[in-house]
Order: C-alpha cells, then structure tokens, then sequence
C-alpha cells in the first residue's frame, strides 16, 4: 500500500517532518494545488523516506548543491544541516555535484566509482533522485522567488566546494547503469498508469523498480503537472519539456517526447523546429514567449542563465496559476533529466536529435570584430535566395555542387559507401526542409556539412558498439612511439590500391572527433576555418583535433611504411 501523503494535513506533516515548517517556496504554489500535492509527493519520498543513504546525508548533498548553484534560497533552506566528514560521504558529494553540474558528461564510470565506495544500487537510486530533487527545488526557488525562510548562513571551511572540471571527452558509456529486470512490477498501479497515458512503460521508470515509492511518486507528479490541462494545455507543457531538455542536452527526454507529442497530433518537423530553435516553430507567439522565459529555467552550464521575466508572461495573457505552473513544469523537466542522466536509462525510439560533445560549446552568435576583417562571399548565395523562394531547380544545382564533398564525408565516417549513400540523401532532405532557417551566418556549405555530420554521428551512435567512438584510456596519454623514417619511395612496398586501403582503414579507428576533423581538413580540403565552423570549435581546438589525428594516423601506419635499415653487417 502506498504511504505517500494524500490529504492537505498528509502534505502538511511531510513539509513540517522535512524542515519544521511549511517552507515558502511550497506556500508559493497554493494557486496550483496540484503542484504542491506533487512536489510534496516527491520530497516525501526521497528526502524523507527511509532509505539507504541518512537523513542527515541527503540534506548534506541538498545545502552542497544549492551553494554550487548559487541559489540563496534552497542554502537557507538547508542551512541548519551540517556536514560529517566522511570519506563515503565524500564519495558521495563528488558524485553528485558531477551529476548535477556536468550532467551529460556523466557515466556508468561514475556509478561503478561510487559502488567502489560500498554503495549498492538502492543507495545509487537514492543518490541520484536526491540530486534530481535539488536541481527541482532550486528551479522552482528560481521561478518562483519566494521570500527567505532564514538567513542564508556563511559556509563553514568545509562547506567550500569546488565544482568538476569539463572532462575535455565527452565519454559515453551504454546504459542502464543499475542493475534492473525488464519485467520488474510491470503490473503495479504506476505502470498501469504509464501505460493508459502514453501507452508503454518508459525505460527511465523501469529503471527505478527498485524502489517502488519513487517510482508511484514521479507517475503522480506526471499525472497532477503533466497530464492535467486544467490551466496550460499538454501540448504546452510537452513543448515546455522539450526545450528545456534540448537546453540540458539530453537525448533521452527530447526522443521519447517527441514521440508522444507526434502521438498528440504534432508533426515530427514541428517538434524538430522546437528541439533546435523554437523561435521559428509554427506556434503561436504567446507559446514562443513561454518558451523563452522557461529555458531560463535549464540547468544546463552551455546556456548562459538569466532570471523569467513574469511581467512579459503577463503581457502575453498567461494567469498566474498558468505562469506557476509553467515554472513547476520546468522544475519537473530538470528533475526528470537528472534522473535520466543518472541512470542511463536508453531510448525507447530512435533520437531524432542526438547531442555530441561539440553541444557543449555552442558557437557564439555574435561575431567577433578584427580590425582588417575581409567579408566572405558565398558561392551558393544566390541560389539559397532562390530556393527559399521555392525554387527546386536551384536546389538540385546546390546538390550537385557539393553531393561528392557531404558523400565523402558520410563514407570517411561510417566506413560504408552503401549507408554513406542513404545518409547522403537524408543530408539533403533535411537541408531541404530546413533551408528556410538558413540566415546566412556562415557558408552554406558549412550549414550542409554541419547537417552531415550530425547525420552520420547519429547512425554510428544507433549501430552496436563495436569499437569506441570516443577516446580510451590510452588516449590522453598518447606519445609517438613509431618515429623511424618512412620510406623515401612507399610504392615499391604497396600497391596504390593497398596504401587506399590502409589509409581508409586508419582512418575508420580514429576515435570519431580525430576522424572527422581529419575527413574535413585532409580529405575535403576545407580549410580550417570552415572546418572549424562546421565543428562549432574554435580554430585552434581544431587545429590540436587534426595534430593529434594525423599523429595517431601514422602511428597506426608506420609499421607498412618504415624504412628498413640494413645491418652493417650485411653490407
């Protein structure tokens, strides 16, 4: 039987058993009783639930990550819980404060790091919905800026955390990262739940059937924010959820959500627009303000943050019930794609959009001055005009001009001229469809290789892992060690053909961004300007990616090319 709190006094005593009072942040949603029930649904279920990790331990993690989150609210909130020094607990902290902060960069490494420490899958669970409940807390305390409850109190010296480095590689490792059965409680009342609403059980819940109470909590949370249309529609609140994921580059959210909204009746290509720029998706003007403002809301470190504008949600017609429940709604997307990042919970479609390292760090929009600037003339210009005028023939001409250079780049990447060729027309299909978002801020060219490569990412991320894409443990510590001279004349040792061959080869084990960094400088000729643009690197990132490359080339190459020096002996 479920023991989560059901009535106002239930909801009550959980807020007084968490804090001693009922914090302002929750007085704050008494204009959407739904979304206290929820919240408070879930606080009683992690912070106070009676788990693996102590009390004292979560609330520990919960004041660490609001200081790092520079959220004077939640620090006030927790500030009467103090830290016991503990390495387990240390453990602990490291854990989360990557999670938290560097989210899609996370990793099954990181949980088998955890483990190390004696922690079991339960006590990972609740580590990992402990973060979630933060990342939640402190948007809404964002959103809904409530008054303080208490001062904020000075950080003890032990109190002073230092957050994660960027891994300079991204490193994915396949999911789930808990232990977890497919069939696990597949007929218990939030599965059915699940089922009846969007008619299958998403793998991020299966993921958590260790502990039923979480799971019967997020579904309820689902059923009183998500699902209810009582003040924005669904379809808002789905828009709502895809955007902020897009923000927190998690492919999982954005791929299931897709999903359902095309279940709800929106194109595929709409909810695409929303994904990458929902400023130009076909909705309505009110919708792109509420999206605007609640992107805000993203706890994603690429996207700088600034504070929602309530007043510009009014001017559009929003209700304050509607505006709160918008920000409850962002609350629940970043809790949802903590949980997700987390436990690695895999798709259960295919991504349509699937975010790479390059995602995190976004090209500038602005331009940079430099004093002797040249402007640059794209060739393709005039016929871009005229396609986006609806001219077809002039599209054809751009697929002629530069279907060797994308079909080059799709074969280097996935070492296979019969998908290259299938992914060469779906290069240009999507190009075609989006040539309308075209502004001009770069090449076409360097817009059509962009659209190539995130293409043929995708298709290597979709097969079998059978080979890394990403760099391995050798990597960072990579030294030439093969540097005897090659051969003044390699065409008396291999064929041409042969040295294609072993060069095409070579090429194909690179981890995937030496490889593509090599295909566009060394193979398309592009220069390292647009490559780097095509790359969204800045040229000098760039220029180590394809030093790097060429050295790992021919270190795997020198063996067939080194010259062989004869005893003296033998002279």
């Amino acid at each position: 039987m479920s023991t989560l709190p059901i009535t106002p006094n239930e909801i009550e005593a959980v807020l007084v058993a968490a804090y001693g009072f009922v914090p302002n942040l929750f007085r704050a949603l008494s204009t959407v009783p739904g979304a206290i029930h929820a919240e408070a649904q879930l606080l009683g279920a992690i912070q106070g639930s009676r788990g693996k990790l102590t009390s004292n331990q979560k609330q520990t993690l919960l004041k660490a990550l609001a200081r790092t989150s520079h959220n004077e609210y939640c620090q006030a909130l927790y500030a009467q819980t103090f830290p016991t020094p503990d390495r387990q607990d240390d453990a602990l902290l490291a854990f989360s404060l990557k999670l938290a902060h560097k989210g899609p960069c996370f990793s099954g490494k990181d949980v088998e790091g955890l483990a190390k420490f004696g922690f079991d899958d339960a006590a990972i669970l609740e580590t990992i919905a402990t973060t979630a409940l933060s990342q939640m807390l402190c948007t809404l305390a964002e959103g809904l800026q409530p008054k303080l409850d208490s001062e904020v109190v000075q950080p003890r010296i032990n109190e002073i955390y230092a957050l994660p480095e960027l891994p300079e590689d991204w490193v994915q490792t396949p999911g789930p990262y808990l232990r977890t059965s497919p069939q696990d409680a597949v007929d218990c009342q939030p599965f059915i739940c699940l089922r009846q609403q969007i008619g299958f059980i998403p793998n991020l819940f299966r993921a958590q059937s260790v502990i039923p109470d979480l799971v019967e909590a997020e579904v309820l949370a689902l059923e009183r924010i998500l699902f209810a249309e009582d003040l924005l529609s669904r379809i808002q609140k789905e828009n709502i959820l895809l955007v902020i994921s897009a923000a927190n580059l998690n492919t999982y959210l954005i791929a299931v959500h897709t999903q359902i909204l095309n279940a709800l009746g929106v194109p595929l290509e709409e909810c695409d627009q929303i994904v990458e720029d929902h400023r130009v998706a076909p909705i309505s003007t009110e919708d792109k303000a509420l999206l605007d403002e609640v992107r805000k809301l993203s706890q994603s470190s690429c996207h700088p943050q600034a504070q929602l504008d309530r007043g510009t949600l009014r001017q559009h017609g929003f209700t304050e019930p509607q505006i709160i429940e918008a920000i409850v709604m962002a609350g629940l997307t970043n809790f949802l794609n903590t949980l997700q990042f987390g436990l690695g919970a895999v798709p259960d479609f295919p991504p349509r959009r699937v975010f790479t390292p390059k995602d995190l760090y976004p090209a500038s929009r602005e331009a940079r001055p430099t004093v002797d600037a040249v402007p640059v003339v794209d060739p393709d210009a005039p016929l871009v005009v005229r396609v986006q005028g609806g001219d077809v023939d002039g599209f054809e001409e751009l697929v002629r001009r530069h279907s060797r250079r994308v079909f080059s780049t799709l074969a280097g990447m996935v070492g296979n001229e019969d998908d290259a060729h299938d992914a060469t027309q779906d290069v240009f299909l999507k190009a075609y469809e989006k040539i309308g978002q075209f502004k001009g801020r770069s090449k076409f060219s360097t817009w059509l290789l962009s659209i190539a490569i995130n293409t043929g990412t995708e298709i290597i991320r979709r097969r079998k892992p059978l080979e890394t894409l990403e760099s391995t443990d050798d990597e960072d510590d990579f030294r030439p060690r093969q540097v005897q001279s090659w051969a003044d004349d390699p065409e008396q040792l291999l064929s041409a053909a042969q040295r294609s061959e072993l060069v095409r080869e070579g090429i194909l084990r690179l981890p995937e961004k030496y490889r593509i960094a090599l295909i566009l400088r060394d193979i398309n000729q592009l220069s390292s300007e647009e490559a780097a643009a095509a790359l969204e690197l800045g040229v000098p990132a760039l220029k180590a990616r394809v030093l790097r490359g060429r050295l790992m080339l021919r270190e795997s190459l020198a063996p067939h090319f080194m010259r062989i020096e004869k005893d003296p002996a033998d002279a």
